[in-house]
């Protein structure tokens, strides 16, 4: 309560104070400036600029020197010619357009003739049996087992009987020259050796005649498919020539075979 009571009396003491004094007194004594200790200034910090918001002077860039451009002559503009007018063309009258000809059909062909035969060369001897003599035959056989190497020849007239006197030669050009006669009417016997023979007659008792030619006969270089299978079944192992395929390279050196051949003269 004293407390408060001392609060009040304040208040009224500062009441009749500011009435005495006037207004005056409060502004001086409010004009009066507190004394503030002095500090000394600290000198304003230095802007670093920052790296990354440096903007750098552009350096300035030499003009380009513009070409300059030399204007062309005006090109002359050629004057117009006079045009000359079109003439008149004609309009063709109407031209008969001529009828197309008929295309002839073709006639039908006609029975194409068949081919005829190539003549046979006319000749006056021909051969009219010709054989090989091979292994179980006039004792041919494998390995010169007592087999004969032989070429037993016949001459017959156009009635079929022994012509003796003809001559009978080799055309692979050897000097062989047979007569028929010495083993029989119109036979005769040649041996083979190495030489192979091509046989056809020659002359007969009315003078030079013309002939077939037989094939190549000879026991070392016969004409192959002559000899395919005379010498041996395929499987003999020591047969010559059982196939043309199978030990059929000439020259054959152990076999011995013959001949038969027969010239007839035709009528």
């Amino acid at each position: 309560m004293r407390y408060r009571l001392k609060i009040l009396v304040m208040i009224a003491l500062l009441g009749l104070l500011g009435l005495a004094c006037g207004p005056n007194f409060l502004a001086q004594v409010r004009a009066t400036p507190t004394s503030t200790p002095t500090k000394t200034p600290k000198p304003p910090p230095t802007d670093t600029p920052d790296p990354a918001l440096f903007t750098p002077t552009p350096t300035a860039i030499p003009p380009t020197e513009t070409p300059t451009i030399t204007p062309l002559p005006p090109t002359a503009t050629p004057e117009p010619t006079q045009t000359e007018e079109p003439t008149a063309i004609a309009i063709p009258t109407d031209t008969p357009v001529p009828e197309p000809t008929a295309t002839p059909v073709p006639a039908e062909p006609t029975d194409t003739p068949e081919p005829t035969a190539t003549p046979e060369l006319a000749v006056a001897y021909k051969i009219v049996h010709y054989k090989v003599l091979g292994e179980g035959e006039n004792n041919g056989g494998i390995f010169n087992a007592g087999g004969q190497h032989l070429i037993f020849l016949t001459v017959l007239d156009e009635n079929g009987n022994g012509l003796d006197g003809a001559v009978v030669k080799d055309e692979n050009g050897s000097t062989l020259e047979v007569v028929t006669g010495d083993k029989g009417p119109g036979k005769a016997e040649i041996t083979m050796e190495w030489e192979p023979y091509k046989l056809y007659v020659a002359t007969d008792p009315n003078g030079p005649t013309t002939s077939e030619v037989s094939n190549q006969m000879n026991t070392a270089y016969p004409y192959i498919p002559d000899i395919v299978g005379k010498l041996g079944s395929l499987d003999n192992e020591y047969s010559v020539c059982p196939t043309p395929e199978v030990r059929c390279e000439p020259p054959f050196y152990s076999v011995h075979f013959s001949y038969e051949i027969t010239f007839q003269r035709q009528p």
